[in-house]
């Protein structure tokens, strides 16, 4: 059996919480229909510089409530769960591949008929922004990536990290479902900085997961292993504005150089956070709102 097919029939066993949950969802969240089948977005509206975030698992769209609050006053704000991670589930077709991820990403800023983004992704998920740029370079006015290296760094951090029962097909993918939570808590140990904010990520996790949520890791990690590190989808256009903001403090990046993502992006600015892991945008949200401001909003 494909590995894509079992993480689609064990979170599938879950469908009725997620759909109990969505009842009570804010205004503004809802499921968009994609080619990989119906993703969770929330859409805070307004006229202001739309700003898509997608969250690196286990994080999910509520992980973003802090800093939505300090952007919205002057931007929409849209934060959206990928395939398998958060409240949209995983397609038994969807491997967490380059183009794949890529589609969904540029077939969401067409299904909300956006103008011109900035698309901030992190990790792994900054790889498919890349991607997506050469598919609806039209609606991309700028990637602001966070804790994204090179790809051929981050399978070598991969391999550092990453235990290889959970880089084996099927296997990985009953490991990562049945010891989720545990797998999602010991990770913010790792990742994130501050001891007091690793506890506030992790009950944020694990009540998604409680819910219905979903954590395909070993999907999104194979996935990554498979795609070549010279892949041309990684190479965004030349005129398009790149900012990848590094959370110095981030404890499982302490042997990787962040300058590697210049391999895909010459023209990329690089923005050391000294303070935060590895989620800066969350870690430290007011500094990452004000570098948004600056970017984004005319002086």
């Amino acid at each position: 059996m494909k590995p894509a097919r079992i993480d689609a029939l064990l979170y599938g066993t879950l469908a009725g919480r997620r759909e109990r949950v969505a009842a009570g969802w804010p205004e503004g969240m809802r499921w968009v229909p994609t080619t990989s089948g119906p993703i969770r977005v929330l859409d805070g509206g307004g006229d202001g510089h739309p700003v898509v975030f997608a969250p690196d698992g286990p994080c999910v769209i509520e992980h973003y409530a802090a800093l939505r609050a300090l952007l919205e006053p002057d931007f929409r704000v849209i934060v959206f769960d990928l395939p398998g991670f958060g409240f949209s589930a995983p397609p038994a077709d969807y491997g967490h591949r380059l183009s794949e991820g890529a589609g969904v990403v540029a077939g969401l800023l067409e299904s909300l008929a956006l103008p011109p983004v900035t698309l901030v992704m992190s990790c792994v998920n900054g790889f498919y922004a890349m991607a997506a740029t050469r598919l609806a370079r039209a609606r991309i006015a700028r990637l602001v990536l966070c804790q994204t290296p090179s790809l051929a760094a981050m399978q070598r951090w991969t391999e550092r990290m990453v235990p290889s029962p959970i880089t084996t097909p099927v296997l990985g993918q009953l490991l990562s479902f049945f010891s989720r939570r545990r797998i999602a808590t010991g990770w913010y140990r790792v990742a994130v900085a501050d001891r007091e904010q690793q506890a506030v990520f992790s009950r944020t996790a694990r009540t998604a997961l409680r819910q219905g949520g979903c954590y395909c890791f070993a999907g999104v990690v194979q996935g990554m292993l498979a795609t070549d590190a010279a892949d041309p989808q990684l190479q965004p256009p030349p005129d398009l504005p790149v900012t990848m903001v590094w959370g110095k403090a981030d404890r499982s990046h302490k042997r990787t150089d962040p300058a590697s993502l210049r391999a895909h992006c010459p023209q990329a600015e690089i923005v050391p956070i000294a303070d935060a892991g590895h989620f800066p945008e969350l870690e430290a949200p007011e500094a990452f709102a004000a570098l948004l401001r600056r970017r984004c909003l005319p002086a």
